[in-house]
């Protein structure tokens, strides 16, 4: 018979579903919390799917919310008035550049991310089992030919 360890209270479970949301990785999180790698498997496996994805978006949503406030505070320091005296054109279109890029790279990612699942959506429907032809259709068209056929001599 299998030794049992000490049962996870519902605390340190919502901890790990969290940090692994946050790094996705097995090892690291065990590594974290002191436990086997196939307890966080189960830990992640039996949680709900919903709260799984809720918790990533949420990080998602911290990660992009820290990266604006870093670029409004760059371009709030950007705007004053002495500072643009004292920058040279070469420095302040090197600024301006890379806060576009910063932008822009945003927009590039949602593109991919909707051209990854428009090919996703492409794939299942190459895999998914032809539908079966609804045969009356063929039925009613050769009974019209028939009856055109005759109806002609």
């Amino acid at each position: 018979m299998g030794r049992r360890g000490k049962k996870l209270d519902g605390k340190t479970r919502e901890a790990i579903i969290a940090h692994y949301a946050s790094c996705g990785n097995l090892s690291e999180t065990a590594r974290m919390f002191n436990v086997s790698v196939s307890t966080v498997h189960k830990v992640v496996k039996n949680s709900p799917a919903d709260q799984f994805e809720e918790l990533r978006n949420q990080k998602k949503k911290e990660h992009i919310e820290k990266a604006w406030s870093v670029i409004n505070a760059y371009i709030e320091h950007v705007y004053n008035p002495e500072l643009i005296q004292k920058t040279n054109a070469r420095d302040s279109s090197i600024v301006i550049g890379t806060l576009w890029d910063k932008i822009n790279r945003e927009k590039e990612l949602e593109f991919k991310g909707q051209e990854i699942e428009l090919k996703r959506q492409e794939l299942e429907q190459k895999n998914k089992a032809p539908e079966a032809p609804n045969v009356q259709i063929y039925l009613d068209a050769l009974r019209g030919e028939v009856k055109d056929v005759f109806n002609d001599e």
